[in-house]
């Protein structure tokens, strides 16, 4: 997994991959100003509440409480960025790091968002029911929350990364089998998520983490 690990962190090094580094901040930084902007039109449709002074507040504080709610939910916009990234990281990881090897199919759009929106649903509810944890557990509720997104994000990154070469049956015996590695390779993700602006790499972090670790189990399955 430290192998993995390694070559996962040289992605954002690699001069030949810094166009696809740069496209996903960039897109990262245009679905957060979307966000953004759906906030503000969103408040600036409420009925005036009480006075125009609260609705007035409301919209100055919108974006300080989205980039919260964005820290808080990292692991779950972690999920939905990637289906965006993962399929374009891997391509562009396997043509250079794995050239060698069949070209993989690939997912289609509506398969990789379906991924990543199902992904987000289950992080979502896993967080809200740790919630009471992390309110009542300070510190051991907030590591509990982490080591089950870890568990959830390994899980899916690694399946996505697989089912573009193998079928869904054969990706799930596969991780199966190198359970420990992929809960570590998602553990990572979900401290990334956890950590401010550190969030924003974590979903490009993981993609090419998974990509490197499929890559490196599938050759030992093969031997």
């Amino acid at each position: 997994m430290f192998a993995s690990l390694g070559r996962a962190l040289m992605f954002f090094f690699d001069p030949a991959l810094f166009g696809i580094v740069l496209k996903a901040l960039l897109l990262t930084l245009v679905l957060f100003v979307a966000l953004l902007m759906g906030a503000e039109y969103a408040l600036h449709l409420l009925p005036t509440l009480g006075s125009p002074v609260v609705n007035h507040a409301l919209e100055l504080l919108a974006p300080i409480i989205l980039i919260m709610g964005l820290f808080a939910a990292g692991a779950p916009v972690a999920a939905v960025f990637a289906s965006l990234y993962l399929d374009k990281v891997a391509d562009a990881i396997e043509a250079r790091s794995y050239a060698s090897d069949p070209k993989a199919s690939g997912m289609s759009i509506a398969a990789g968002l379906g991924a990543g929106a199902r992904l987000m649903g289950v992080v979502l509810v896993a967080d809200l029911l740790l919630l009471p944890a992390g309110v009542f557990l300070p510190g051991a509720g907030q590591i509990l929350t982490i080591m089950v997104n870890g568990f959830l994000l390994g899980r899916e990154y690694f399946e996505l990364a697989a089912l573009r070469h193998i079928s869904r049956n054969a990706a799930e015996a596969l991780r199966k089998r190198n359970a420990a590695r992929i809960f570590g390779g998602g553990l990572i993700i979900s401290v990334l998520t956890a950590v401010p602006f550190a969030d924003l790499f974590a979903p490009l972090f993981g993609a090419a983490l998974m990509v490197h670790l499929y890559q490196r189990v599938a050759r030992e399955a093969n031997t």
